[in-house]
């Protein structure tokens, strides 16, 4: 496929352009402008021929919705670029096709005020030849038009995070040279068409995030190319097809969140070079196969949130490399395999919530490596093994609502926040755990007392643990009545200038008085005006033309710049890393204060595959407690 350059001006007359796109034509001389707009993920190719370029002040402009003619890809309105490889007979071919997606999206009214003059918006060619096709993170509106199965060269589509709905033409099933193709983050619906499994060279495929229904076409499995299978997200059912045992290339196969049925298949196991599998938030059942244990490359297993029942198959024990294993939430049961001892390279173990019994193994000693571990809500008896001493990188135990006895060990080591509570556990809290700062759930000078604690409308909260720390600490007194603390409500500025304010208290002593700002829009008397004052004069908080905003919503981008001003441990990111694929618009100093407070562990973003952060959504009371946990956590050396 080849490709006309991008126009130099939306306001240029493209019937200027009198390149005829046809064998041994010569084209005009070039005014070639600098790479560098970009637009969504994609480069564009700025180039006009000079004549055009010496016209375009003079010529009024077009208007944005007018059609594009299809005639003009033969006639040269648009400028071939010759450079770039193909015969021209496809580059008729693909231009016609660009002109038919064109003219669909700038039909639709809420398009209308897009920028695109020319059909070769979004189009480029990678360095190593491939012909690309990107408009994704545009604000697109609309169906996917049935056209771009025309343009059979195509080796990359990116749609992804627009505001697409419809379903997916079956019309794509013709790109038979697609490698990569992601729609995901949209608002597509309808089942996903068995013509996709006619992209034999396919490599990547998502649809995550849409509203996408009924069962996974067993057609899938003939994508033997593919390494990402991502349908994470959407409204599927049914079972998963034995026939994705077939794609013994892939290495991550995300399903997760997807209302899926049945068995897992034992074809799994056959996929040898997967590296993460997450099954995660559906409603399997039966077994886990004990076949994944032949996935010896897998990193990351999560079969969470389903209603798995038998035996945990000791030969998950195979898997080695593994650093995530969460089978929380399902309905397991029987004994923790002691094989699970052999994944020394594992940080993450999580199986709370089923009906595992028996007791802990002390095997679970070898996995040095571990930063949480939750056992907690199972029917786990016995002693808590000393061996958990040797977790020396512990940051959380939770090992709450067994029926363990004894006494906790006095070797246990934890940085950061336990659970003992709802156990049959004597004796007293060793010392070394009695620090401020921790998240605990038990008396300290008696073991079986359980602490309830502060708020009646956090129990069944995500973010419980981290909303009582902070009440601990003192940097939240709850609201209303004060025996709650409104976990789902949005957190406002004046909240979160009080919030913070507290927390540096906390960690660095009272602040010096502020100096005095002058608000537009704050009372000398309200609760809130010396946390407002301290937080403008300090540059926490901005206070564009002298007012404050008081009631306005904090959102997760104004998080992450006022806990880089805030707190002295955490920095914006040096450079832009270009993380996020979700930060199109938002200005490079709050990236880089996004970057920043995921690479100090603060945050994890929003959704992964590709990693998003989410920087427009408002943050709630309880997220916001646990943001604020991790960052005095880490500015207190107790991460």
């Amino acid at each position: 496929m080849s490709f006309v350059s991008q126009a130099a001006c939306p306001t240029q007359d493209h019937q200027a352009h009198k390149a005829v796109v046809n064998p041994g034509h010569t084209a005009p001389s070039k005014l070639t402008i600098p790479r560098g707009r970009r637009r969504g993920r994609g480069w564009l190719i700025l180039a006009a021929s000079a004549g055009a370029a010496a016209v375009a002040g003079n010529v009024s402009a077009q208007t944005s919705a007018a059609p594009l003619d299809p005639a003009g890809c033969s006639k040269g309105t648009w400028e071939a670029d010759r450079t770039w490889p193909g015969p021209w007979a496809d580059l008729v071919s693909d231009c016609i096709a660009l002109v038919a997606v064109r003219n669909h999206f700038k039909s639709i009214p809420a398009n209308a005020g897009l920028e695109w003059n020319t059909p070769w918006k979004g189009t480029s060619v990678n360095p190593d030849g491939r012909k690309v096709l990107d408009l994704a993170d545009n604000q697109l509106s609309g169906t996917i038009p049935s056209e771009l199965g025309n343009l059979t060269n195509l080796q990359t589509l990116r749609l992804h995070d627009n505001d697409l709905s419809g379903a997916i033409p079956p019309e794509l099933g013709n790109l038979t040279n697609l490698l990569n193709l992601d729609l995901g983050g949209n608002k597509l619906s309808g089942t996903i068409p068995s013509e996709l499994g006619n992209l034999t060279n396919l490599q990547t495929l998502r649809l995550y995030d849409n509203d996408l229904s009924g069962a996974i076409p067993p057609e899938l499995g003939n994508l033997t190319n593919l390494q990402r299978l991502h349908l994470g997200d959407n409204s599927l059912s049914g079972a998963i097809p034995p026939e994705l045992g077939n794609l013994t290339n892939l290495r991550y196969l995300g399903l997760y969140g997807d209302g899926l049925s049945g068995a897992i298949p034992s074809e799994l196991g056959n996929l040898t070079n997967l590296q993460s599998v997450n099954l995660g938030d559906n409603s399997l059942s039966g077994a886990i196969p004990p076949e994944l244990g032949n996935l010896t490359r897998l990193l990351t297993l999560r079969l969470y949130g389903n209603e798995l029942s038998g035996a945990i198959p000791s030969e998950l024990g195979n898997l080695t490399n593994l650093q995530t294993l969460r089978l929380y939430d399902n309905s397991l049961s029987g004994a923790i395999p002691p094989e699970l001892g052999n994944l020394t390279n594992l940080l993450n173990l999580r199986l709370y919530g089923n009906d595992l019994s028996g007791v802990i193994p002390p095997e679970l000693g070898n996995l040095t490596r571990l930063l949480h571990l939750d056992l907690g809500g199972n029917k786990l008896s016995g002693a808590i093994p000393s061996e958990l001493g040797n977790l020396t990188n512990l940051q959380t135990l939770f090992i709450q609502d067994n029926r363990l006895s004894g006494e906790i060990p006095d070797t246990l080591r934890v940085d950061r926040s336990f659970g003992f509570c709802n156990n049959q556990l004597t004796g007293t809290l060793p010392s070394h755990l009695h620090r401020t700062g921790y998240g605990g759930d038990i008396d300290v000078n008696d073991i079986s007392s359980c602490w309830d604690g502060a708020f009646r409308d956090d129990d069944n909260n995500a973010h419980r643990r981290n909303i009582e720390q902070i009440a601990a600490w003192g940097i939240t007194q709850g609201c209303d009545d004060q025996s709650r603390f409104c976990p789902t409500r949005t957190v406002t500025r004046a909240q979160m200038a009080a919030f913070l304010h507290r927390a540096v208290t906390r960690l660095y002593g009272r602040p010096d008085p502020a100096e005095e700002v002058q608000f537009t829009d704050v009372g000398p008397d309200v609760w809130y005006q010396s946390y407002a004052q301290w937080a403008a004069a300090n540059g926490v908080m901005g206070t564009p033309g002298g007012a404050f905003n008081p009631q306005g919503a904090v959102t997760r981008a104004d998080m992450a710049e006022m806990l880089v001003a805030a707190f002295d441990n955490l920095s914006a990111s040096p450079e832009f890393q270009g993380l996020f694929s979700d930060v199109a618009g938002i200005p490079y100093a709050t990236i880089r204060a996004m970057e920043g407070i995921y690479a100090a562990g603060v945050t994890t973003g929003c959704g992964t595959a590709p990693l998003r952060y989410c920087p427009a959504k408002e943050v709630t009371r309880a997220q916001m407690a646990s943001f604020l946990v991790r960052a005095v956590n880490l500015a207190s050396g107790d991460s």
